[in-house]
């Protein structure tokens, strides 16, 4: 897995921040999305590609943050500059060129959990056509995954919690789930078991359509809404979670 592209759905985040013409005015691809690499050796080095699918001139800056996600989802980001090298960092790309993008991990070497970060690629605001007169401006943002992985990392998706409550008006749980494994995983296919003194009610398909997708990080939890009118305000319950980790 290390240095390849990880079989995962890619979280592709393209944001047009401004634009006066068609969008294939100016824009590029980035890749990979999505890529884990090892703490240290050659496999700690990835390299990016970058192509200018325009025929106009573009610049574009590359770099690298933490990725800390919230017990509600919220991602958080810093910089990393310390723990990785990125070269180049900014480059200038002709009309339908391309240019290659080493990025390489120099912090810990003896990683016990797999650390998250973003690569970032981020279309500059330069207009190379200003001496021939107008031009246009349209930003593109590419946000990737990259993840430094120990070796025999695996996630480990465990059932926390479960609380009766109201959400916007409708009964339900509000769920808590775990990831207790050192390595990342995309949950799909959710089953969620709860024990009442009656029974045991199983939750799947749309309604748990909260945390379907989404990605636990190593040693984080996510909490969640399961909608249930037979649901007790404040009480607290037993339950499993399963699910397909990706």
């Amino acid at each position: 897995m290390r240095g390849k592209l990880i079989r995962y759905k890619f979280l592709l985040l393209a944001v047009l921040l401004f634009a006066t013409a068609a969008f294939d005015a100016f824009s590029f691809s980035f890749s990979p999305m999505s890529v884990s690499i090892d703490p240290s050796g050659p496999g700690a080095v990835m390299t990016y590609k970058i192509t200018n699918e325009s025929d106009k001139q573009l610049a574009v800056s590359i770099k690298v943050t933490t990725r800390v996600i919230d017990i509600d989802g919220t991602e958080k980001n810093e910089p990393a500059d310390k723990v990785f090298l990125i070269f180049p960092s900014r480059v200038v790309l002709k009309p339908n060129s391309a240019q290659n993008v080493k990025i390489q991990y120099r912090g810990n070497p003896s990683l016990k959990t797999e650390a998250a970060y973003r690569v970032i690629a981020e279309q500059l605001p330069v207009d190379f056509t200003k001496a021939q007169g107008s031009g246009v401006n349209i930003l593109l943002t590419y946000v990737a995954a990259l993840y430094v992985t120990p070796k025999n990392a695996q996630a480990k998706i465990q059932f926390s919690n479960a609380i009766g409550a109201i959400k916007e008006g409708a009964a339900g749980l509000s769920v808590t789930v775990r990831n207790a494994g050192d390595l990342h995983g995309l949950i799909s296919t959710s089953v969620l078991k709860i024990q009442t003194p009656q029974a045991t009610v199983e939750f799947s398909g749309d309604v748990m359509r909260e945390i379907e997708g989404q990605n636990l990080l190593a040693l984080s939890e996510r909490r969640f809404f399961v909608p249930w009118e037979g649901v007790v305000e404040g009480a607290q319950y037993q339950g499993t979670f399963e699910a397909v980790i990706e």
